[in-house]
């Protein structure tokens, strides 16, 4: 299965870099298959055509990624344009607020400009001048310009729209969102609430980046210091939040007395809404894929396979979106994982730290070979996409993974205990607070180091 993700991770490499176009291409991998079928009882021929088509198929992949129906919203825009739209759709995700202005995608259905209607797709980037009560799919009919934007805002954005006044945004009263993201959004809203009235500010901004993934209200002086340490992968949410939920999730389930399949059932569905809560950012897609290949296992009682469900993940990323392929986000998410599942056995080999008495100090070493062997593999991205190079990410990794996870686990519990039982939750707050303000003089103490960080 490895295998078959590095062809087509070439494939789509190799249409990034090289011009070509998509009819050679199509034909190509329609020939290929058809090949691949006739021979596949012949087993040296299949082995040599089969990465073949698996290597056109990536480059289709991409090439096909790039093709938009003629009705996309991006062949009405342009980079500089005064003229006026309105547009008619639903809002695509959940609003951020910052500096008392709200902005949102905007799923268009509708457009019109100079007395002609279209129909249209695709989403857009929209700025509300002034606040309002805002929430994911609440249909509107916004007036203004809007023009492409760079490509700093990603590839989902296809216009940016600013909307100036209040008269110039009008809502249609009705929900055209999809049921099961306005429950996840509806429970991050009320996590969030909750996170933001039990803590302070500071403390609230970095558990609010472990548990549901918004990261716009942690200073930037936290986050910088935290990226000079190469430890502000804490604030991702990754394969620990999704096992936390996986594991909440079944333990529930259990003392309900449902029985094992259903369960496996059940949290399978918990994970996709926590995955939707979280912003569908390439780490928890990694990871809750992996989780729900390894809960269908048990499902049909089979042993799932580390390796083979890291690469089934990564697969099902590519064939949704090849261009996250080219994402720092997905890039470092499967190279931090595939350091620990291929790297790490052999440092454990070569170090034999599983002979290591007493159990405390086994733990301890094999902590610092998961830190070293990531480090390894990992240092390379970070040197070339943030100009810095961080010898203490090692060390200061040790120490602020144990106490991250410690706060992710208190930040989880004051959020389900504070559901039930609101006056509980203040259990947790002394705790958190206090690991917090550790964890950020523990890494402000790495960084002071001589020689902790370098840049390029």
């Amino acid at each position: 299965m490895t295998w078959i993700v590095f062809y087509l991770g070439c494939g789509i490499a190799f249409a990034h870099f090289f011009r070509i176009r998509f009819l050679p291409v199509y034909f190509c991998a329609l020939i290929l298959l058809i090949t691949c079928v006739i021979f596949i009882k012949r087993d040296l021929v299949f082995k040599i055509l089969f990465p073949c088509f698996v290597f056109i198929l990536g480059a289709l992949l991409l090439l096909n990624s790039y093709i938009l129906p003629k009705s996309h919203i991006s062949h009405f825009i342009f980079y500089k344009n005064d003229t006026v739209f309105t547009v008619k759709g639903f809002i695509s995700s959940q609003p951020q607020l910052k500096e008392g202005k709200p902005s949102f995608l905007f799923r268009t259905e509708e457009l019109e400009f100079n007395s002609a209607h279209y129909k249209c797709s695709g989403d857009i980037l929209v700025y509300l001048k002034e606040a309002k009560s805002l929430a994911y799919g609440e249909a509107f009919i916004l007036r203004g310009a809007i023009h492409k934007p760079f490509k700093l805002y990603g590839d989902r954005v296809s216009g940016i729209m600013r909307v100036n006044s209040p008269i110039c945004a009008v809502s249609l009263g009705k929900n055209c969102g999809h049921p099961l993201l306005r429950l996840a959004y509806y429970l991050r809203n009320n996590a969030e609430a909750i996170i933001y009235r039990k803590l302070s500010r500071l403390a609230a901004g970095i558990l609010d980046a472990m548990v549901l993934g918004e990261k716009s209200n942690i200073p930037f002086i936290v986050y910088d210091s935290m990226s000079k340490a190469g430890t502000v992968h804490i604030l991702v949410v990754s394969g620990f939040n999704v096992g936390v939920v996986a594991s909440i999730a079944v333990l529930l389930l259990k003392v309900l007395g449902i029985s094992r399949r259903i369960r496996c059932f059940l949290a399978i569905l918990c994970l996709i809404i926590y995955c939707f809560a979280t912003g569908v950012s390439s780490p928890v897609v990694r990871a809750t894929i992996m989780a729900v290949f390894l809960l269908a296992g048990l499902i049909i009682k089979r042993e799932a396979d580390i390796r083979n469900s890291l690469a089934l993940a990564a697969l099902c990323i590519l064939f949704l979106n090849p261009r996250d392929l080219f994402s720092i986000s997905f890039q470092l998410s499967f190279s931090c994982v595939a350091a620990i599942v291929f790297l790490y056995p052999e440092l454990q080999a070569f170090f034999r730290s599983q002979s290591i008495r007493p159990k405390i100090l086994q733990s301890a070493a094999q902590g610092c070979l998961v830190s070293l062997s990531t480090w390894l593999v990992t240092l390379w991205l970070v040197a070339y996409y943030f100009r810095f190079f961080s010898p203490v990410t090692v060390l200061a990794n040790i120490f602020i993974v144990p106490l991250a996870t410690l706060i992710t686990l208190c930040g989880f519990s004051l959020v389900i205990v504070a559901l039930v039982f609101p006056s509980g939750a203040n259990f947790f707050v002394p705790s958190i607070e206090l690991f917090v303000a550790l964890l950020i003089n523990l890494n402000n103490f790495f960084i002071r180091l001589p020689f902790a960080y370098l840049y390029l």
